[in-house]
């Protein structure tokens, strides 16, 4: 593994347990083994390492959300996948880490917005299209409005003083929201086909 390689793998580690402000460069520096002066070469401050880091994860994840688009073979399976993949990430993440992203690191607070107006948006846009075509979700749905109410989920889970995760952890909180809006926006063939792709994770 190259330097910067696994300078980028220790610290999104470290932020994602402990939270971003709470970890420095020493920190990092004594994770690794490595003196600050070669972390040093590759970023020129902490910011300039979150934000770096920021931009590559994103791109990792609109990659794997595209291809989730292409596997899915219908829009609520795809949901699905999403969440799962999402339940995954946040099983290993300190909640500390959205809110330390948003108040301390614009740059790369500004990346997620973008991420989330562009790709999050059109992903999501295009799932409730397809989902009323298909009669999977209600024909009387505005489909921004839908999208909207979605990326706000999201939001309140990742950015927002909702929810605490000291009883329910947000893993479990993200899956409980998830549930709350496929069951509003589906038809009764959508809630039936809801159900069995449920039955089947939980048996699985």
């Amino acid at each position: 593994m190259e330097a910067q390689e696994k300078i980028l793998k220790t610290s999104l580690a470290l932020f994602f347990k402990y939270g971003i402000k709470h970890i420095t460069m020493d920190d990092i520096a004594r994770e690794l083994g490595m003196s600050k002066k070669t972390i040093y070469q590759y970023y020129k401050e902490k910011d300039d390492l979150i934000t770096q880091l920021c931009e590559l994860e994103l791109k990792v994840h609109e990659v794997d959300f595209e291809e989730m688009n292409k596997s899915a073979k219908d829009p609520i399976y795809e949901i699905i996948l999403i969440s799962e993949k999402m339940k995954s990430m946040m099983q290993n993440i300190n909640p500390m880490f959205f809110l330390d992203l948003q108040k301390f690191y614009p740059n790369a607070y500004q990346r997620f917005l973008n991420f989330r107006e562009n790709c999050a948006y059109r992903m999501i846009n295009q799932n409730i299209k397809k989902g009323i075509e298909m009669g999977l979700y209600r024909g009387d749905l505005d489909p921004d409005f839908a999208t909207r109410l979605r990326l706000a989920h999201i939001d309140m889970l990742m950015f927002g003083n909702y929810f605490s995760y000291e009883k329910i952890s947000m893993a479990k909180t993200n899956e409980l929201i998830l549930d709350t809006f496929i069951y509003g926006i589906c038809t009764i063939k959508g809630h039936k086909l809801f159900n069995s792709y449920k039955k089947i994770n939980d048996e699985g």
